[in-house]
C-alpha cells in the first residue's frame, strides 16, 4: 500500500491543472481490504500474506529488516516474517503489544518500537489504561531484545512527554559504546503528574511541545 501510494504521489500531471492524464490505470481502482484492484508499474508482486488473527483488523505501520527477516509494526503489536523465500513469506513470531504507532527500527539484536497513544501499557496488556494519569501507561520507545528472533523480549520502556510517533536510530562513529534514538512525538503532552518534567504550555522555555528527545542506549546494557 505504501509503494502504491508513493507512486500515486509521483504521477505525471499537467502543471496548470494538476489533473492526471486520461488513461492512467490507477483511476477507478476497486477498493477493498484484501481484494483491492491494483495498478503496478516497474514492480512485480512476489507474494501476499494476510496478518494473523488479532492483527488483521489493526493498522500496520512500519517495516524493519534483520537478515532474512522482515519486522512489521502493527497497532496491535509486532509481526516477524521469514522472507528467505520472498515468494512464500512465513510468520515466525507475533508479539501482542498494543499502541500507536508501533513504528520499528533494528540495530543488531535490539528492536526499537515507538508508542504514542493513550492505550499503550508498560506490560503490553490489551486492556488499555482507563485513568487520565496512570503509572501503567507507556508513551515513548520500547526496547526489545531479539537475540532469539522468534521470541522478542521487552527489556525497557523509555517514557517521553509526547510519546513517540516515530524515531530514528543513529550510530555515532566516534562513540561505539552507545547508540542514540531520536524521538519525534506529535501527540498530546502528558500530565507532569504522570511523567515529571512534562510541560504543556507553549509559552514556557521548557515546553514539551517544541522538543526532540534523544535516548542514549548503552550497548553493553541496553536496559540502562
Amino acid at each position: 500500500v505504501v509503494g502504491l501510494a508513493s507512486a500515486a504521489a509521483c504521477a505525471p500531471s499537467t502543471p496548470e491543472t494538476g489533473v492526471t492524464p486520461a488513461g492512467d490505470p490507477r483511476v477507478g481502482l476497486r477498493a477493498g481490504q484484501y481484494n483491492a484492484a491494483e495498478a503496478v508499474s516497474n514492480l512485480r508482486v512476489a507474494a501476499k500474506v494476510r496478518p494473523p488473527a488479532g492483527f488483521d483488523s489493526s493498522t500496520s505501520s512500519d517495516l524493519a529488516f534483520k537478515g532474512n527477516y522482515a519486522i512489521q509494526g502493527n497497532y496491535n503489536g509486532i509481526l516477524i516474517w521469514d522472507i528467505s523465500n520472498p515468494n512464500a513469506p512465513q510468520l515466525v513470531s507475533s508479539t501482542v503489544c498494543p499502541a500507536s504507532q508501533n513504528d520499528v527500527s533494528v540495530f543488531n539484536n535490539l528492536l526499537f518500537v515507538s508508542t504514542e497513544g493513550f492505550n499503550g501499557r508498560v506490560d503490553c496488556g490489551t486492556q488499555g489504561v482507563q485513568d487520565s494519569v496512570s503509572a501503567e501507561r507507556h508513551r515513548g520507545v520500547r526496547i526489545f531484545d531479539i537475540s532469539d528472533i522468534r521470541s522478542p523480549k521487552l527489556i525497557k520502556n523509555v517514557h517521553t512527554c509526547r510519546g513517540s510517533h516515530t524515531h530514528t536510530v543513529h550510530e555515532d562513529p566516534y562513540d561505539r559504546q552507545n547508540i542514540y534514538v531520536y524521538v519525534s512525538g506529535s501527540f498530546v503532552v502528558r500530565s507532569p503528574n504522570e511523567l515529571a518534567g512534562c510541560e504543556r504550555r507553549i509559552d514556557q522555555p521548557n515546553t514539551s511541545l517544541m522538543r526532540i528527545e534523544v535516548i542514549k542506549v548503552p550497548l553493553a546494557n541496553p536496559a540502562a
